[in-house]
């Protein structure tokens, strides 16, 4: 059978001409426009609705509270099944979810109640996605293109981070249905990408499915991650700086709507943080070959550590919008780290479970960070809530600055 992704001669087709990977790359970009625009337009429903910021910030936790209870098991799931099948289940699930929730919407009979159990959805519909749309990469991609797949990954996240937020808004000023049906149409798109998308029939092993096998199995992926040192700080680290976002984006969003900025102004002010994803995205390389791994990690969060405290100070939304930018830029060179460890020095037979390991525990900050963020808005001001995430940080990043070991860390072989 001949490999779609190499010429005659052997050479691999430019990346840019792999039609398996841009189609599939167009299609989850198409998808991911529709998260961010969610992870945006149900909490400013849920505020819109209830005037509650401790329920929004559970309403924004619940979906990503979900994908982290959730994570761990879907990575076995994608080391046993068919990965293909779990892609098509999980785009099912969050365009299902989604078009119920419009329908609601639409018919005026939309509660915070049927919110949560959309936000549960459309995380188990994540969790399942997460690992078999990373290794998907793997499977379309020669090895020698495999940074530079990941790299325009990492664009396809920062161009959905700043699409959604800015679309949402304006969406959600015109009218609660708009980003609904807009979101909709972005999961559908993603879902027939899906579907002329072809992957090996790997992730199958044979025999009897046990949920206590299952779970131990599972559990291989946060021990290779414990075992690493250098995944286990930038995993440690870059899930505290997730929580602290996570707070970050509820509080910034309570803050505006205080001061009576319009929700269009506010997407767009919180779009800082896409730029400086996809300003990062092109650093990434540049980044790699200047820094050891350790020192890049260091640098990166002291930066952001920094950069958020200067929020105390800045609150108009083109201060606000700077700063996020400035926080981000480093961002995607740590998660191409992630995958280069993963890809390359991990077995495909446990790399979903490795997968989810890692990145389950990267999300684990983000419904914290929401909830706590909630529960703080009710008692002090956004200044004062700030501050007790930046003294959060404080400790861990003294304590990883102080490691030689961190410090000293080299950089695994290419792919």
């Amino acid at each position: 059978m001949t490999d779609l992704t190499r010429s005659p001669e052997s050479t691999p087709i430019p990346l840019r001409r792999n039609w398996r990977f841009q189609s599939y790359w167009l299609g989850t970009t198409v998808g991911a426009i529709g998260t961010t625009m969610s992870l945006l337009v149900y909490p400013l429903l849920a505020l819109s609705l209830t005037g509650s910021p401790l329920l929004a910030g559970l309403l924004a936790a619940t979906q990503a509270a979900t994908a982290v209870v959730f994570g761990i098991p879907a990575g076995a799931l994608a080391d046993r099944f068919s990965r293909r099948n779990l892609l098509l289940s999980s785009e099912a699930l969050r365009t299902l979810a989604t078009g119920a929730v419009l329908a609601l919407v639409a018919t005026d009979a939309v509660n915070i109640a049927g919110l949560f159990v959309a936000a549960v959805v459309l995380g188990l519909s994540g969790a399942i996605g997460m690992p078999v749309r990373r290794l998907a990469l793997r499977s379309i991609v020669p090895d020698e293109q495999l940074r530079q797949a990941l790299s325009q990954d990492e664009v396809r996240v920062n161009i959905a981070m700043l699409a959604g937020p800015p679309l949402a808004g304006s969406l959600f000023a015109v009218g609660w249905v708009q980003p609904f049906i807009v979101a909709l149409a972005c999961y559908v798109a993603s879902f027939c990408s899906a579907c002329l998308t072809r992957l090996p029939a790997t992730g199958q092993q044979p025999g009897p499915l046990k949920a206590s096998n299952l779970f131990r199995g599972a559990m291989v992926g946060p021990k290779v991650v414990w075992n690493d040192p250098v995944l286990r700080a930038v995993t440690g680290l870059m899930t505290l700086e997730n929580l602290i976002f996570a707070a970050l984006n509820l509080i910034l969003i309570n803050h505006f709507q205080q001061q009576g900025i319009d929700a269009r102004t506010i997407g767009l002010a919180l779009s800082g943080e896409a730029i400086g994803y996809l300003t990062g995205a092109a650093l990434v390389t540049r980044l790699h070959r200047r820094f050891r791994p350790g020192l890049l990690l260091l640098g990166v969060v002291w930066t952001s550590l920094l950069v958020t405290a200067a929020l105390l100070f800045v609150t108009s939304p083109l201060g606000v919008f700077l700063l996020l930018l400035v926080i981000s830029l480093g961002k995607p060179a740590l998660y191409v780290l992630i995958d280069v460890i993963v890809f390359q020095q991990v077995d495909d037979s446990i790399r979903g479970r490795v997968i989810s390991g890692s990145f389950t525990v990267l999300a684990v900050g983000g419904p914290i960070g929401s909830a706590v963020a909630g529960l703080l808005l009710g008692h002090l001001p956004h200044a004062a809530s700030i501050g007790l995430f930046c003294l959060l940080l404080i400790v861990p990043l003294c304590a990883g600055t102080l490691s030689r070991r961190l410090r000293r860390a080299e950089w695994p072989d290419q792919p």
